[in-house]
């Protein structure tokens, strides 16, 4: 006689489900961890079969993706009749950059952000794709800036964890006017 199957009953999910509960931190990545992964899995894929026609592709992919980003934190920045300046650009940024180690440090005309850990970054470490990731990481904030406020500010990702550096180093900083 087959063996009879309890997989999909509630006898055997309810206590699934409560152990899921329980134990959720445990086997969910961290914020931007999961992205992270998905994000340089596919460079991978996509430079390893199309080579300097892939890594082209890719970097434009994250720079329409950030400037998509920056461009709707301005929107929201119009609809909220606040000025696009660099305090509004932190109240309205969509990143929870609660789980980042860093520091900023105020300069004349510029903010520079040493990060120090990173859960994108360590993501990539974990599964040996810093090479795929530092794409991202290279191009993500100069791209949200272009789509925020492209005229009054620019961003330089100065180094980063994903190629090596101890920390990120991302200065923002006014648009030479000239």
């Amino acid at each position: 006689m087959a063996e009879e199957r309890k997989d999909f009953d509630l006898e055997t999910l309810g206590p699934a489900l409560a152990e899921r509960a329980e134990k959720k931190d445990d086997y969910i990545d961290a914020p931007l961890s999961m992205q992270a992964k998905a994000f340089a899995t596919l460079a991978r894929q996509v430079i390893e079969r199309f080579g300097d026609e892939g890594r082209d592709a890719v970097i434009a992919a994250v720079r329409e993706f950030g400037e998509g980003r920056g461009k709707k934190m301005a929107e929201r920045a119009a609809a909220e009749k606040r000025e696009a300046d660099f305090a509004s650009f932190l109240v309205l940024s969509d990143l929870d950059t609660s789980y980042h180690q860093m520091v900023p440090e105020i300069g004349e005309g510029e903010v520079r952000v040493t990060i120090s850990y990173c859960p994108f970054a360590a993501a990539c470490r974990e599964w040996r794709l810093e090479e795929y990731g530092k794409y991202f990481c290279r191009e993500i904030d100069a791209a949200i800036m272009r789509g925020y406020n492209p005229d009054r500010y620019e961003t330089v990702c100065e180094q980063n964890l994903t190629e090596g550096a101890d920390t990120c180093v991302i200065v923002y900083r006014f648009k030479d006017p000239g």
